[in-house]
């Protein structure tokens, strides 16, 4: 993993947790499984959180549900310097605007913003809707870059132009193009901060110049990657290698399902949430699969080693 000298503060560096939104049965958004979620990874020493993403199935949430599981977030990470980046991107600008704005009242230490997607935006457009939401706030913007969901691949250009904007402090790169990433840092410099956004390559990305990762999965296994990054960070690539096969066992069973439902599943029965409902038109799991799941949970000492210290639940 990269440790550069940046003019950026050193507290966005490292892995951040791109946090699950918990909801009821009804679907509605549940505020106390957030806080026991945030509280269960503060335990386990996780200080930075991204909120609002695609984990957290933010385009199935109202613009007011999106500021309410901001501040959720914020008031249970209060005094444990944890660092806050609210996910602010929509498909339209002025909605993006408004969340940045929120963000900055609610207490947030950043934005960031997926590109504007569906409509085929040209780069100039995208280029002046990230400049629209940077000139609403002075929080610093991250990038969120997602081609396999947004359909759009931003170029080295883009990047360059972007790292040169002093409000602009780097990308959440969620991409399996490693060698994207690597000229990336060789274009924009250590000042551009690289986050890798596919848990499955975490080594990789470290090992190509990323400055951490913002992952979903470490919602469910945040005791392992926390080791895996100090590992990483200590240059201790035999233990990381071993890191990442147990992390990838883990990921590839998530990947025969729906990752959403399955990462909030694996939640439930650590304890953690309440239920493990999700928005439509995402879906729960067909009873046999939801056995299947719980067969894995069961005989998985990386799941279940981040229920420690709290009451699992038996399977259904």
């Amino acid at each position: 993993m990269t440790m550069t000298t940046s003019r950026h503060n050193e507290k966005f560096k490292g892995m951040m947790t791109a946090l699950l939104t918990p909801m009821d049965e009804r679907g509605t958004v549940d505020a106390e499984s957030l806080r026991r979620l945030v509280r269960h990874q503060l335990d386990r020493g996780i200080r930075r959180f991204y909120v609002g993403g695609s984990t957290g199935e933010a385009f199935l949430l109202t613009v007011e549900e999106r500021m309410g599981v901001l501040e959720t977030v914020v008031e249970e990470a209060a005094g444990e310097q944890a660092a806050i980046v609210a996910h602010v991107g929509c498909i339209g600008t002025s909605d993006s605007v408004r969340l940045a704005r929120h963000a900055e009242r609610a207490g947030a230490d950043a934005v960031s913003a997926v590109v504007p997607f569906y409509y085929k935006a040209s780069m100039k457009q995208i280029r002046d809707h990230y400049e629209t939401i940077m000139a609403a706030t002075p929080l610093p913007m991250i990038v969120y870059h997602f081609p396999g969901a947004t359909g759009v691949q931003l170029s080295l250009d883009f990047y360059e132009d972007m790292a040169s904007r002093p409000s602009c402090i780097g990308v959440k790169f969620t991409s399996l193009n490693l060698f994207e990433l690597q000229q990336i840092r060789a274009r924009c410099g250590d000042d551009f901060l690289i986050w890798n956004g596919h848990d499955e390559v975490f080594a990789g990305g470290g090992l190509m110049g990323a400055d951490g990762a913002i992952g979903s999965t470490f919602n469910m296994m945040p005791d392992l990657f926390a080791s895996f990054y100090r590992d990483m960070a200590g240059g201790d690539w035999s233990s990381v290698r071993e890191a990442q096969t147990e992390a990838n066992a883990v990921i590839a069973h998530m990947l025969r399902y729906d990752v959403i439902p399955y990462e909030k599943l694996v939640l439930y029965l650590q304890g953690v949430i309440a239920t493990p409902t999700v928005r439509r038109p995402l879906t729960q799991f067909t009873p046999e699969e939801r056995r299947a799941i719980e067969a894995f949970y069961a005989q998985s000492g990386t799941l279940r080693r981040s229920a420690a210290g709290r009451e699992e639940r038996s399977p259904a």
